[in-house]
């Protein structure tokens, strides 16, 4: 494939490297190659060769003489790659002060303009066999605080392997702090530092490290982004704070408190604020424009690769989105998607939230919650999983393909189990089912297979706002009455609906007809539950006071399109028509 550094923005090449001759004016034409001179004067190196480069560069009028001496000097072995390009190509020593000028008198005001610095990882030499960095280190701390006035990118060119530290973010973030970076440069510079192998020709990994590094100027907006949406948080929020009945509506009608009416504020103004900010035109250009643009050329070669490109995709995210629930406090309000765990088993909440919102007046629509159970699908990655899910793509996908091995080899997978999961021919018998590096793939909840929509009295979850104490929550007037965190129409609802329920199975009842009751709510869901019960005002007898709740919690809230997944697949299922047909008479 035929690479073009325009087509990724980039316009000059400064590469930095300890073996780069330093062209100066005064330099004498003999002291070079006779053949490059020979080849630069046209074949007149005799003539010339006791002149200076000023001297020579003096006599042709318009002549870049002492650049195109530099690029034929310089651009050998490692850097021949670079010659036919049509773009500038700069080659500086390990000179702090010349790469410091030379970057300096870059114009950065043209933001469509890139500036790619290939840095050496090596210049200079060891001392005792101990690395010294002092020079690279000043160097990239300069080029830091230039990245983004002068439109720079950023490559680590080198003839070593990418050390074992960057294989991770935080190794990356501590490699640079160890080299003497401050904690926040080298957090900011880790997604820059990536290594580049040094080839005599172009590869695709060199301009995929290309898009690295834009990436990264892309994301660094963001801090500021989320500095002015906190600004304009706190502006707003002073703004309501003068007028606090604005609060009031979705607080009693909405089933929303306070602090995630702040959190939505904020995420609004995040949105206004990144529109705005890359709206403006200078930011398109300097920022989006470039990763868009490299992306078009990038996935010319891989675009057939849809199939793979996509299990890529799920096994990564099935490999690194772990936690597919969001942890919530326990005094917010019952909601769709909130996931239950009742014993052993898991229970997701499929009544929607606008009947489920308890309003001003203290109702909802609904008296039950409609529960399902699911199930965690997660699986330990195994060879003999891996092989099935790529042999799934078809016969027609190249399940072979480098990308795939590439991929595989980053979670730590050994050369030979790599070929066994890529080898559509390795019979099932040698694939391994051992878990690989303790790896698993979590694909999240789906309802059970033989599941039923179960239905219970709201009270019983709604409970789970209430404070706990050992595991064990106290459902009581005294308790709902202590549990000061949960909103006032929850609490008002929660007290009517308890004394309902008092009444509903009789104040003095027997604690043997109080068990028999709760066996039959519990029947299908096996809460554990028991009756509480006090003396009755020195009558000798017992009356029914609240009830204890025990192996019950809400574990979590799935996000809200992977609860609405499993909701249209039990609506799918529930709604079925079915396959009635007349027999033949």
């Amino acid at each position: 494939m035929i690479y073009n550094f325009k087509d990724y923005g980039v316009s000059t090449i400064i590469a930095i490297d300890d073996s780069f001759r330093e062209i100066n004016d005064d330099d004498v034409l003999l002291d070079f190659p006779d053949e490059i001179i020979d080849y630069l004067t046209d074949g007149r190196s005799g003539i010339f060769s006791e002149y200076t480069v000023k001297e020579y560069s003096e006599t042709e009028e318009g002549s870049d003489f002492k650049y195109n001496l530099s690029i034929e000097i310089n651009t050998q072995d490692k850097y021949s790659c670079f010659k036919s390009t049509d773009i500038t190509f700069k080659a500086i020593g390990a000179n702090l002060e010349l790469i410091k000028e030379t970057i300096e008198s870059i114009d950065g005001t043209d933001k469509s303009r890139k500036h790619l610095i290939l840095l050496d990882r090596t210049l200079q030499e060891d001392a005792g066999g101990v690395r010294i960095d002092n020079i690279f280190v000043d160097i990239l701390k300069f080029i830091h605080s230039k990245l983004r006035e002068k439109n720079l990118l950023l490559l680590i060119y080198s003839n070593d392997d990418t050390p074992e530290e960057l294989n991770s973010f935080e190794g990356a973030r501590d490699y640079l702090i160890k080299l003497g970076l401050l904690s926040n440069t080298a957090e900011q510079l880790a997604l820059h530092f990536n290594y580049v192998k040094k080839n005599e020709e172009l590869s695709a990994d060199f301009f995929d490290n290309i898009l690295k590094s834009q990436k990264a100027n892309y994301i660094s907006e963001y801090k500021n982004i989320f500095e002015e949406s906190y600004s304009k948080l706190t502006e707003r929020l002073w703004q309501l704070n003068q007028n606090q009945v604005l609060f009031y509506y979705d607080y009693i009608n909405e089933g929303q408190h306070v602090d995630s009416i702040i959190y939505e504020i904020f995420l609004t103004k995040f949105k206004q604020v990144y529109s705005d900010t890359f709206n403006k035109e200078n930011k398109h250009e300097e920022l989006i424009n470039p990763i868009r643009r490299s992306m078009q050329q990038r996935v010319q070669s891989v675009q057939e690769k849809s199939p793979i490109l996509r299990f890529l995709k799920e096994l990564d995210l099935g490999l690194t989105f772990n936690d597919r629930l969001r942890k919530i406090s326990a005094s917010t309000d019952i909601a769709f998607g909130d996931v239950i765990k009742i014993g052993t088993k898991k229970y997701l909440i499929v009544s929607q939230d606008c009947d489920l919102t308890i309003r001003d007046d203290g109702n909802r629509k609904l008296s039950y919650f409609q529960l399902v159970e699911i199930e965690d699908t997660s699986e330990m990655v195994t060879e003999k999983l891996l092989s099935k899910k790529l042999k799934n793509l078809g016969s027609n996908v190249d399940i072979g393909d480098p990308i795939v091995k590439e991929a595989l080899k980053r979670y730590g997978f050994s050369p030979d189990s790599i070929n066994r999961v890529v080898n559509s021919q390795t019979p099932k018998a040698n694939l391994g089912t051992d878990q690989i590096n303790e790896l698993v793939l979590y694909n999240g909840f789906k309802e059970t297979k033989d599941f039923k929509i179960h239905l219970i009295d709201c009270i019983w979850l709604d409970a789970l706002l209430l404070k706990a104490s050992d595991n064990r929550i106290r459902l009581s007037e005294q308790n709902i009455s202590d549990s000061h965190e949960i909103r006032y129409a929850t609490r008002n609802y929660l007290k009517n609906k308890f004394k309902k329920l008092i009444d509903r199975i009789g104040e003095d009842s027997s604690q043997d007809v109080v068990n028999k009751m709760i066996e039959y709510i519990f029947e299908d869901i096996a809460i554990e539950c028991k009756g509480i019960f006090s003396d009755n005002e020195g009558t000798g007898k017992t009356k029914l006071t609240g009830f204890t709740l025990e192996n019950i919690e809400r574990i979590g809230r799935l996000d809200r399109l992977d609860a609405m997944k499993i909701f249209k697949s039990i609506v799918d299922h529930e709604g079925r028509i079915p396959d009635i047909r007349i027999p033949l008479i």
